[in-house]
């Protein structure tokens, strides 16, 4: 799974900071836009293996809490959230093998950091905010409250008002790099998208 499920965090108390200017609009944006279309590149980079990990798909969001990354290069696999139940589904690499999904409640796997961010959900996350250039933002999360996710860079598309890349720093070195492109919000999209039914021949595993 890109994101896995190591990375979904716990929803966070809200800030009182103000937002910059330009985060509270594009916060505003998205909020009244309820849905993001987009595609993604995500680079997962390795510290202790010094490797890079590249992949591509699509992202769908319905506010407030539906959710679809789906992975389709080099390798396929979907993750799927209807706001009450996560499903990570990992399709056969050949014929005749069996696909696996893992299903765990929401109350089990809460909102994720970048999932949000990338959503324009900034005031209600637990960050200290800071302004490293009128386009680019360095996001602090609050000690304890991101996993192992210790520092994002934010960057927005200043002329779309929209949230273009989020990279995230881990402990120990690794980082996460998630780029979107062809943003669309506002489009139409249907509940069954963010709902997981699994194919024949898929083993449901826990983790």
């Amino acid at each position: 799974m890109s994101l896995g499920i190591s990375f979904f965090l716990s929803q966070a108390q809200a800030q009182h900071l103000p937002l910059p200017k330009i985060l509270k609009e594009i916060e505003k944006i998205y909020s009244q836009s309820k849905t993001i279309s987009a595609q993604f590149s995500q680079v997962n980079e390795n510290a202790a293996l010094s490797s890079k990990k590249m992949s591509q798909g699509t992202l769908l969001i319905k506010l407030p809490s539906k959710i679809r990354w789906e992975t389709k290069s080099p390798d396929s696999n979907l993750l799927v959230s209807d706001g009450h139940h996560f499903w990570f589904y990992t399709p056969p690499f050949e014929t005749g093998e069996m696909g696996q999904v893992i299903q765990k409640k929401s109350s089990e796997v809460q909102t994720q950091l970048a999932t949000a961010l990338l959503a324009g959900s900034f005031s209600s996350q637990n960050l200290t905010i800071r302004q490293e250039s009128p386009f680019r933002f360095s996001l602090t999360p609050k000690p304890g409250s991101a996993g192992t996710v210790i520092r994002v860079i934010l960057e927005i598309n200043p002329t779309q008002k929209r949230v273009q890349k989020v990279n995230l720093e881990h402990q120990g070195g690794n980082r996460t790099e998630i780029t979107l492109s062809e943003i669309e919000l506002g489009v139409s999209l249907k509940d069954e998208l963010f709902f997981f039914k699994p194919p024949p021949h898929t083993e449901s595993i826990s983790d």
